[in-house]
């Protein structure tokens, strides 16, 4: 799991900002919904595009080798990407209702054709395609209305994924090409679904109250 490994590095590495934005966004989501954007896109911002970035290019890698420099320039990026999410929140709720239920959309029509094996007289990509636009913009609808309930799920299961990759990371004492082996992935899959599941308990019982 090369490419696991490669997103959970940074979050242990830099384990500091991480835990801190990772208990935020588990415990406190639901009450503070464009905070939490703002944390969520500062842990994208340092921990997924800006090692992205720095790998692909290579001007910048070179420049950046100082580790005073890289740890600079990876907040101050983390800072623009939570400022940018938190202009654009509204607009991303739509876009991942969209993206979910209009991927969601286009997977069952593609089964129920396939499965029944019913001839199209047109090409089925134009029918997957139309029926994916048509349940993203419901979807899109539906999660742009239910903003705070879509920010506060989205967070949690971030929070818990950042909370988990820094416990597993000390567990592994930071080798996380261990992470593909049986015992440690069970390990963090069983820490993760603890912290969701505490999650939600915490953020949507007040709701039940």
């Amino acid at each position: 799991m090369v490419e696991l490994e490669h997103y959970l590095r940074p979050l242990f590495d830099y384990w500091y900002y991480s835990l801190i934005a990772g208990i935020f966004l588990l415990f406190a989501a639901k009450f503070v919904e464009k905070l939490s954007v703002a944390i969520f896109g500062f842990i994208i911002g340092i921990n997924i595009l800006f090692p992205a970035i720095v790998e692909r290019v290579p001007q910048i890698k070179e420049w950046l080798s100082n580790p005073t420099y890289y740890q600079i320039s990876m907040v101050v990026f983390g800072v623009i990407t939570a400022a940018v999410l938190y202009a654009i929140y509204k607009s991303i709720t739509f876009i991942f209702g969209f993206l979910v239920v209009g991927a969601l959309g286009y997977y069952i029509a593609n089964f129920i054709i396939g499965y029944f094996g019913i001839t199209l007289s047109f090409e089925p990509l134009y029918l997957y395609a139309g029926v994916a636009i048509v349940l993203g913009i419901f979807g899109g609808i539906v999660t742009y209305k239910k903003s705070a309930e879509v920010i506060g799920i989205l967070s949690i299961l971030v929070g818990a994924g950042t909370i988990s990759a820094v416990i597993i990371g000390f567990i592994l004492k930071g080798d996380f090409s261990k992470i593909d082996e049986p015992l440690f992935s069970s390990i963090a899959i069983v820490i993760f679904l603890i912290l969701v599941v505490l999650g939600f308990v915490i953020n949507f019982k007040k709701k039940k109250e």
